[in-house]
């Protein structure tokens, strides 16, 4: 049984997108593992957690810090934050 996971910072995928990479990731694994068997899907955890930006450090900046310094990102950012 496959179990991935995916850890990323809140807000980086709406839930649009969030779905869609969880839905590829499975059907990699059961066109690869699962030798194209689609009862192999049944098998396969696909895990997505988000830790808040101000916990995630790339290149000695904090992501929060990224988005503060990106308007057209951060507005993306928070648009995705306020999904229902």
């Amino acid at each position: 049984m496959p179990f991935v996971n995916i850890r990323t910072f809140k807000g980086a995928l709406s839930r649009k997108e969030k779905k869609e990479l969880q839905n590829k990731i499975t059907d990699l694994l059961v066109k690869y593992e699962g030798k194209g068997n689609p009862e192999f899907k049944k098998f396969v955890w696909v895990m997505l957690e988000e830790e808040e930006p101000e916990n995630w450090m790339i290149g000695g900046t904090t992501t929060s810090d990224i988005l503060d310094s990106n308007p057209a990102y951060k507005e993306t950012y928070i648009s995705n934050l306020a999904e229902k």
